[in-house]
C-alpha cells in the first residue's frame, strides 16, 4: 500500500496544485465581475483599470534566464554531489549548468551586436 501511495502521491499534488491555481483564477474573476455588475445597478462609473486585463505582461529577460538556469546546473550537482558521493551521478547537474552558459553566452553576442548597429 505504500508503494501505491508512493507513486500516486507526486501526480496527486500536482493535480491539486493546478486546481488550487485553477479555482483561485475563477473566484478572482467571478468577485471582479460581481463588482461590475453592482457599479452598473447603482449607476457608478467603472474606471478604465477595473475594466482591464488584471494580468501584467512580462519581458522576457535572456540575463535572468541563463542566470537561473546556471544556478540550477551548479545546485543540481551540489545536491547530486553531497547526495551520492559521486561525481557519475553529479555530472546530471552540468546539463543545465551548460544550457545556461550557453543562453549567456548568446546573450552576450546579441547584445553586442544590438551596440554595433546604434
Amino acid at each position: 500500500m505504500e508503494g501505491v501511495f508512493g507513486i500516486i502521491s507526486p501526480f496527486l499534488t500536482a493535480i491539486a496544485i493546478i486546481l488550487i491555481v485553477f479555482i483561485s483564477k475563477v473566484l478572482r474573476d467571478k468577485s471582479r465581475n460581481q463588482v461590475i455588475m453592482k457599479a452598473i445597478e447603482h449607476g457608478k462609473e467603472i474606471s478604465p483599470e477595473l475594466l482591464a486585463d488584471s494580468r501584467k505582461e512580462k519581458k522576457y529577460d535572456p540575463l535572468a534566464s541563463s542566470l537561473v538556469t546556471i544556478g540550477v546546473g551548479i545546485g543540481l550537482f551540489v545536491a547530486l554531489y553531497l547526495f551520492f558521493n559521486e561525481l557519475k551521478f553529479a555530472a546530471f547537474g552540468f546539463i543545465p549548468l551548460f544550457i545556461g552558459l550557453g543562453q549567456l553566452a548568446a546573450y552576450l553576442i546579441n547584445k553586442s551586436k544590438k551596440e554595433k548597429e546604434l
